[in-house]
């Protein structure tokens, strides 16, 4: 069955834009021009441009035309990688500020770290705070806490050139294990200012728990640009586990 104008046309410039013969940024050709060169209507060539920014690959600037749009990286949420693992895992280059690094004392009762990480008000964590990057561009602001009672020498290490995970792993306290939650929220000036987009964008919002043999080890809590990030979920695996869980506990066992 012969593809519909429109759809050939989308196919022709997503190919483009993945050989990166159309960087990020470029000014796609005009209206007119696609259509003198695909030999379309107007309403085809819209059609097409309409199709790639709902697929969030093109933007467009009311009076200068369309855009290739920054490339959205996609996480898995079913495996536990670290970020400087993803960013490797994508082809991208890992890298890292380091915004604040420091242990401190939280006190408040319902804190949501002390609730994650088992610990009584009053407790000492190691707190960092870091703007992650993949090549180059800002893509996420990392908060993470760990207990001090487990990662006293934590700040002696390099963690500046090493993934936190690569030295918990190190300590053998790297998570096996974790529970994520994941949610939309708008960021903040100082979250938008780190990240490069303007306050009150789009943020998805990761929370997570770690766990190690059973044992908190740490409390994160991330936030993506929602305008460059993609999560995916192999619903597969997760009906296997759920399915196995629910056989179990119909066993007993």
């Amino acid at each position: 069955m012969k593809q519909a104008p429109y759809l050939a046309i989308a196919d022709r410039i997503r190919s483009d834009i993945a050989r990166r013969s159309l960087a990020p940024h470029a000014r796609l050709p005009s209206e007119s021009k696609l259509v003198e060169r695909f030999r379309v209507a107007r309403a085809t060539v819209r059609r097409a441009l309409a199709l790639l920014q709902d697929e969030r690959l093109i933007y467009s600037r009311t009076g200068a035309g369309s855009f290739v749009a920054e490339p959205r990286v996609e996480q898995d949420l079913d495996q536990l990688f670290s970020f400087t693992e993803f960013m490797v895992y994508r082809g991208l280059i890992p890298g890292s500020r380091i915004l604040e690094a420091e242990i401190r004392a939280i006190s408040e009762p319902g804190s949501p770290v002390l609730h994650n990480l088992h610990l009584k008000p009053g407790a000492r964590v190691v707190f960092l705070r870091r703007l992650r990057l993949g090549s180059g561009q800002p893509l996420v602001v990392a908060n993470t806490w760990l207990p001090e009672s487990r990662f006293s020498q934590f700040l002696k290490h390099d963690f500046r050139r090493q993934s936190v995970y690569e030295i918990m792993d190190k300590l053998r306290l790297k998570p096996t294990d974790a529970i994520q939650t994941i949610e939309s929220v708008t960021l903040d000036a100082d979250q938008a200012a780190l990240l490069t987009t303007p306050p009150g964008s789009a943020a998805l919002l990761i929370r997570r728990a770690g766990y190690c043999r059973g044992i908190p080890v740490e409390y994160a809590e991330d936030y993506y640009r929602g305008d460059r990030t993609t999560f995916r979920v192999r619903l597969g695996v997760l009906e296997q586990r759920l399915s196995t869980h629910i056989r179990h506990t119909h066993l007993g066992i």
